[in-house]
């Protein structure tokens, strides 16, 4: 019987990917993301930009773990805070982000409530910087945005619905 063959990320050589079995996890795309957001610095870029007011005198999670937490979830789809107790022991996630313990929902909720305007600001500077970044790695010069319509299927009579050619049935768009 073959097996697939076996391969390695670059940001932890105690990852293997391979069709074994083992502890399972359903959010391995994550590793790929990981991998993009070594690419591109990410943790450096986010320190150098933000700035979020911290009172707290003890805490296991910095806030830079808390973000990089957040944006890994929802990445995966998890969009509820809630989400993060169920991650906690998910293998893939303590493996791209680098720890055993992972933040509760509780930290991502008081994390959320340290944010500011001026935060939301900065969110926006980072963003930019790691599109600049992406477009200096593909040396684009040009960016083509194509916008089409959403089709909505409509039925009977209704008001404003027309024929969509490339669907061959009525509805909105």
């Amino acid at each position: 019987m073959t097996s697939l063959h076996k391969n390695q990320v670059k940001f932890n050589s105690n990852i293997i990917i391979s069709h074994t079995g083992g502890r399972l996890s359903s959010d391995s795309g994550l590793v790929l993301v990981k991998e993009v957001m070594d690419t591109f610095k990410f943790s450096d870029l986010a320190k150098s930009l933000l700035d979020i007011k911290d009172n707290r005198a003890y805490f296991t999670h910095d806030n830079l773990a808390i973000l990089e937490q957040l944006i890994m979830q929802l990445i995966a789809g998890y969009s509820a805070d809630s989400s993060a107790n169920l991650l906690r022991q998910d293998p893939v996630f303590q493996a791209v982000l680098g720890k055993k313990e992972l933040a509760s929902q509780s930290s991502i909720s008081r994390f959320l409530d340290r944010f500011t305007e001026e935060n939301m600001d900065q969110l926006q500077a980072l963003n930019q910087s790691l599109i600049d970044k992406a477009r200096l790695i593909r040396n684009d010069t040009e960016l083509i945005i194509d916008v089409d319509s959403t089709h909505s299927d409509t039925f009977g009579h209704q008001e404003q619905t027309d024929y969509n050619a490339h669907y061959q049935t009525y509805g909105y768009h």
